[in-house]
C-alpha cells in the first residue's frame, strides 16, 4: 500500500534535509560546471556573462553560488522559505545575491520571459506524475525568453535511488529505498531518449540528450542530462 504524502511533508522534508548539512563543505555539480564552461553544447563557450538565469529547487544553493560567481544574474526557485533563507544568507555572507522565491516547476513565481537559461539539476522527477512532468515542462518553457537555453539533469534507469523501488505505473515509482527521508515520495523518471524527445519537443528544439554514469564501488549514480532551446512562444499558454 502507497503511502499519503502531502505537499507540507515533501517541502518540510526538504527544508530539514538542507539544514542537517548547512555547515558541510559543499561544490557544485560537476558537469553543470562542465556544460556551462566547456564547449560541449555548441562547440564553443556560452555567452553567460551578465545573463538571467533561474535556478530551479536550487537545494543547498552550490549550483546558485557557482552561477553568480560567473557574473550571472541568479534567480531561484525552492519549496520552503526556510531554504530560500538560508541560501540567501549564505550568498550575502560571499558578496552575492540572488532574487530566491518559493515556488515549485509546476508554479514559477516568475513573469513569462524573463530568462536567458534555465537550470533543473535533479528536481523534475519529483512532481511524480505525467501531468506534474508536463506543466513543468510548460513553465520551464513559459519563464525562458524565445531561444532561451535550459541545462536539465534527472533520473536515468539505473539510479540509486530507484533500489527496492515499487512500480505505480508507467515511469512512475515509489521511492523505498532503506534509510532515505524520501520514502513514500513517488518519482517519475524517463526510461529511453525517446521519452525525454517526447516529453520536451512541443515546447523545445535543438535537444541534446546525454547520460552520465558513476559506479561508486556499492550503489550507481545515473543521471540523463538534457539541453535544448525554447521554440515558438505560440505553444504555450501563460
Amino acid at each position: 500500500m502507497s503511502m499519503t504524502i502531502t505537499n507540507d511533508d515533501v517541502s518540510n522534508a526538504w527544508a530539514t534535509a538542507y539544514e542537517s548539512t548547512e555547515n558541510e563543505q559543499s561544490y557544485p555539480s560537476e558537469t553543470l560546471v562542465r556544460l556551462i564552461k566547456g564547449n560541449y553544447i555548441t562547440g564553443e563557450r556560452l555567452d553567460i556573462k551578465n545573463k538571467t538565469v533561474l535556478d530551479v529547487g536550487f537545494g543547498d544553493g552550490n549550483n546558485s553560488v557557482f552561477l553568480a560567481t560567473l557574473g550571472m544574474q541568479v534567480s531561484g526557485v525552492e519549496v520552503h522559505q526556510t531554504i530560500c533563507d538560508r541560501v540567501l544568507n549564505r550568498l550575502n555572507r560571499n558578496g552575492l545575491s540572488a532574487d530566491l522565491r518559493v515556488g515549485s516547476n509546476k508554479k514559477l513565481p516568475f513573469a513569462d520571459n524573463s530568462f536567458d537559461f534555465l537550470v533543473s539539476w535533479n528536481v523534475l522527477h519529483y512532481e511524480g506524475t505525467e501531468e506534474g512532468i508536463t506543466t513543468g515542462i510548460q513553465e520551464y518553457a513559459r519563464v525562458l525568453k524565445p531561444g532561451g537555453r535550459f541545462f536539465l539533469s534527472t533520473t536515468g534507469p539505473e539510479n540509486l535511488i530507484l533500489l527496492n523501488g515499487k512500480t505505480l505505473g508507467n515511469h512512475q515509482y515509489e521511492i523505498r529505498r532503506p534509510g532515505d527521508f524520501r520514502q513514500g515520495h513517488v518519482h517519475f523518471f524517463f526510461d529511453a531518449p525517446n521519452y525525454i524527445e517526447f516529453y520536451f519537443s512541443p515546447h523545445f528544439e535543438s535537444l541534446q540528450i546525454g547520460r552520465v554514469e558513476d559506479m561508486m564501488f556499492t550503489e550507481k549514480l545515473d543521471w540523463w542530462l538534457v539541453t535544448g532551446l525554447k521554440n515558438d512562444v505560440s505553444l504555450f499558454t501563460s
